[in-house]
C-alpha cells in the first residue's frame, strides 16, 4: 500500500544548503530534510549524494492513522516508504535540474 500517494508533496531547497520534501497542507504536515554530501572516493566523486538528516512527519502518519488505523507492522513499512519516497523525488528534482 503506497500510505504516501495522495498527499500533495513540494520540494523547496533552502539558503542553508539543504532540500527540504515537504508533505501534506493543512493540519497533517511533516517534512523530510537533505543535504548534498560530497564523496571524495573515485567511485562517487562527483556524483551527487543526499543524506537525510531530519524527518518530522508524526503529523502525516498521525493523519493516515486516523483515516486507516495502522498496525505496527504497518508503521515500520510507512517509515520505510518515507525514506525511500522522499528520496525518489529529490532524485527526479534533481534530475529535472539537470545535475
Amino acid at each position: 500500500m503506497g500510505y504516501l500517494e495522495n498527499i500533495p508533496t513540494r520540494i523547496i531547497p533552502t539558503k542553508e544548503g539543504t532540500i527540504e520534501v515537504y508533505y501534506g497542507e493543512g493540519e497533517y504536515t511533516g517534512s523530510v530534510t537533505y543535504v548534498n554530501y560530497q564523496m571524495e572516493n573515485k567511485l562517487m566523486k562527483g556524483k551527487p549524494v543526499y543524506l537525510m538528516v531530519n524527518s518530522d512527519m508524526g503529523d502525516v502518519i498521525e493523519g493516515i492513522h486516523r483515516e486507516s488505523p495502522l498496525s505496527s507492522e504497518d508503521f515500520s513499512e510507512i517509515n520505510m516508504e518515507i525514506r525511500t519516497h522522499s528520496r525518489d523525488l529529490i532524485n527526479s528534482w534533481v534530475q529535472s535540474l539537470g545535475r
